[in-house]
């Protein structure tokens, strides 16, 4: 999946004073009067558009009261309109052949349409409808609360979940990153409509929005119709607050888990690592492609192959503030300290010795053409761009990533992987139940 998946406003605010800006790609980039920035790519070898709406609002920025509150707010944005019923929009696109959906997580929520490009109007109402003027009323928040609290049920019935669950709130003693997106059962319970209205009001504003196209489209006639209809919102400005770093751990942080429905034995080892607005975030994607990405990854073909685990993956799991670099496997109970020791041997011997040039560049190479192969997609174009602005502050993530990933060097990755040591790490095991012994 391509969910790689913003708030110190770089360049974009220093566009403030900008009519519009015609950035590398033919991309336009345009800061609306009302504080929307509006971003719009043009592509001629598609037949199909991305429109996509960013918020900087996330379950990172959110209150003890409002603990899921983000998540629940993206539900309500799809019970109707002002303009429309509850499930007409979607109704109407899928007659249209197209795609909307939503999502919610820690830095970020957005919600998006993929459609055919003759139809790229009505995605941009159907969009503006939904993220301007939701239906917020008493009666809904009402009907929704039951439909949030079963979601929240099966996350709850699923151990892998109280897994993440777990680590998160180990590996996080500051910042918000420690809760779970979802929220808590006594805090959807106790949403009030006037919560919801507040929340959606405080934070849905213009100066906290980026509405962004990519796809067969004239910019000129996108913007005149982002004018017309994002332009013309009123709003109270609202810049997200900084995320805490986390103070550097200096310790092992462990929590077993037991459940009678799991069979074998699934581990989450992580470390700290740097935001993702750091220069080291890009070293810290290398070091994912060498170690973990894929069958042709060092811990695949050293711990897979060789009968350790029945699988493994991880990489670098980039936030706003203080992020993780994370290694995840199943294998079976017996075998848990084997695979562990391995992992670290592994990592020592890298530690000792270095990366190779030739390692570094092939995994550079390989995170270039999947990159390039992505964008052929328009969705995934427009979300790499939404991100960028949203939870970096600078669409420069975007348009200079592969420049930046060329300029990886082994040294780089020599130095950033000496972070990992037997002393600093968080895990989380889960767990089958121990049978007790017959007496």
């Amino acid at each position: 999946m391509y969910k790689k998946i913003i708030l110190i406003w770089g360049l974009i605010m220093a566009l403030a004073l900008v009519k519009e800006v015609k950035a590398k790609e033919n991309i336009i980039i345009k800061k609306l009067k009302n504080g929307t920035t509006v971003v719009i790519k043009p592509r001629e070898d598609t037949q199909a558009v991305a429109v996509q709406v960013w918020f900087g609002v996330g379950s990172v920025y959110e209150k003890d009261n409002e603990r899921g509150l983000a998540h629940f707010l993206e539900h309500m944005l799809f019970n109707g309109t002002k303009y429309t019923k509850p499930g007409e929009i979607e109704f109407e696109v899928e007659k249209k052949g197209g795609s909307i959906n939503a999502a919610t997580s820690f830095d970020f929520t957005y919600y998006h349409i993929e459609i055919a490009s003759e139809f790229w109007k009505d995605a941009l109402y159907y969009l503006y409808y939904m993220t301007t003027e939701p239906t917020l009323s008493d009666e809904m928040v009402a009907k929704e609360k039951p439909i949030v609290l079963e979601e929240l049920n099966r996350h709850l019935d699923n151990p892998k979940n109280l897994l993440w669950d777990t680590y998160n709130k180990l590996a996080y003693k500051k910042s918000n990153y420690k809760y779970p997106v979802i929220g808590y059962r006594e805090t959807i319970e106790n949403y009030t409509p006037e919560l919801v209205r507040n929340y959606f009001y405080s934070y849905y504003t213009p100066s906290n929005k980026t509405v962004v196209i990519v796809g067969n489209v004239k910019a000129e006639q996108v913007l005149k119709e982002i004018e017309k209809t994002f332009g013309s919102v009123k709003g109270k400005y609202y810049k997200p607050p900084e995320v805490p770093l986390e103070d550097p751990q200096q310790e092992v942080r462990r929590e077993d888990i037991r459940k009678k429905q799991i069979t074998r034995a699934y581990l989450a080892i992580g470390w700290q690592a740097p935001p993702i607005t750091d220069k080291d975030s890009y070293p810290f994607n290398v070091l994912e492609e060498i170690l973990l990405n894929g069958k042709s990854s060092v811990m695949y073909q050293e711990i897979k192959e060789a009968g350790l685990v029945q699988s493994i993956m991880g990489g670098y799991l980039a936030h706003k503030g203080t992020s993780q670099f994370l290694i995840y496997f199943v294998t079976d109970e017996n075998k848990i300290e084997q695979a562990k020791s391995k992992i670290f041997e592994i990592i020592k011997r890298y530690q000792e010795k270095g990366f190779s040039k030739e390692e570094v560049e092939n995994a550079k190479k390989r995170i270039i053409n999947r990159e390039i192969f992505a964008k052929e997609e328009v969705d995934n174009d427009a979300e790499a761009i939404g991100y960028s602005i949203t939870v970096t502050g600078d669409i420069n993530y975007d348009l200079k990533y592969l420049d930046r990933i060329k300029k990886v060097k082994k040294e780089d990755l020599d130095r950033v992987i000496k972070a990992f040591k037997d002393n600093n790490y968080t895990e989380v095991r889960l767990l089958p139940e121990s049978v007790p012994v017959a007496q």
